[in-house]
């Protein structure tokens, strides 16, 4: 493990407002910044990339929904899914590494950045 002192990571609950608000394109890119920031370059490339992809994938399956099964999903369904789903997926990759940084009152974003880039996401999508 690296010295982390210099960094500043996003924590578990910021990443989960940003995949919140901004879907799984914003989750790519904040993990890419905590990965980088534990010098793993390219397994940042790697989960952006997958950020990118499972959005275009969100939107296939709902766009081929019919729109009568759809009209049945509550809208927050889906957003609370995939906010779940990230937010284990952060805690398995990197959850230790966040837990000493926070223990060592160290520095994280906060959570307003992070939200600020979920809804970049979210708009990045809208136009879309």
């Amino acid at each position: 493990m690296i010295n982390t002192e210099d960094r500043i990571f996003y924590s578990k609950n910021a990443i989960g407002l940003a995949t919140f608000l901004g879907g799984p394109l914003a989750a790519g890119y904040l993990i890419r910044n905590n990965y980088n920031n534990l010098n793993e370059f390219e397994k940042g490339k790697n989960a952006f990339l997958f950020g990118l992809a499972t959005c275009v994938l969100i939107f296939v399956v709902i766009f081929s929904i019919p729109d009568a099964v759809l009209d049945n999903i509550p809208n927050q369904l889906i957003p609370v899914i995939y906010t779940a789903i990230t937010y284990y997926i952060v805690e398995r990759i990197h959850g230790e590494e966040l837990k000493k940084h926070k223990e060592n009152g160290l520095s994280f974003y906060s959570g307003w950045r992070a939200a600020g880039i979920g809804f970049v996401s979210l708009v990045i999508m809208l136009v879309g």
